[in-house]
């Protein structure tokens, strides 16, 4: 489920973005989606994201838009030789922190993913949850102290100036 202070922080980033030209050329949080209705298959906390924001790039952190992510689901099939063994039944790539994708179990709706370890995501032997669920995630990862955790607060990263307009961080 998406909570009320997730959707207002979506409608806030989308005024910061549409009033800097720079900051928006780096970053996006588009209206909701309301094209036609996507596969059953599709996780609800997906869907009800959609309804807010159609994708988003927050920094780093990328959650896919209704066009881009069904023909992105092929993060999830099994690679021979990967450690982590993963499949379309039970995963559902909803996005990315920088080239790892993340994904939704979709049993669960928890997020998970290959943390940075030095390696190509599909060699890692790290799979780990980032959260219970998507709203989670996006609080934490894209407007919490997590993205701080993502971007080494590297000063030059616009979207930490977006964070602090949203007084998310200091």
């Amino acid at each position: 489920m998406i909570s009320r202070e997730l959707g207002g922080l979506l409608a806030d980033a989308r005024s910061v973005l549409s009033d800097d030209f720079e900051l928006g050329m780096m970053n996006s949080v588009p209206v909701g989606y309301s094209g036609r209705p996507l596969g059953a298959d599709t996780p609800a906390d997906y869907v009800e994201f959609l309804a807010k924001a159609n994708g988003g790039i927050f920094g780093r952190v990328v959650v896919f838009d209704a066009k881009v992510v069904a023909d992105s689901q092929f993060y999830a099939d099994p690679l021979e030789g990967a450690p982590v063994r993963l499949n379309r039944d039970e995963w559902f790539c909803c996005g990315k922190i920088d080239d790892d994708p993340v994904f939704l179990h979709r049993e669960t709706g928890e997020v998970w993913g290959f943390p940075d370890t030095g390696v190509t995501w599909w060699q890692s032997e790290v799979f780990r949850r980032f959260a219970d669920d998507l709203d989670g995630f996006l609080l934490h990862w894209a407007f919490g102290s997590g993205y701080q955790e993502i971007s080494g607060a590297d000063p030059d990263d616009s979207w930490l100036t977006v964070l602090r307009q949203l007084r998310r961080i200091s």
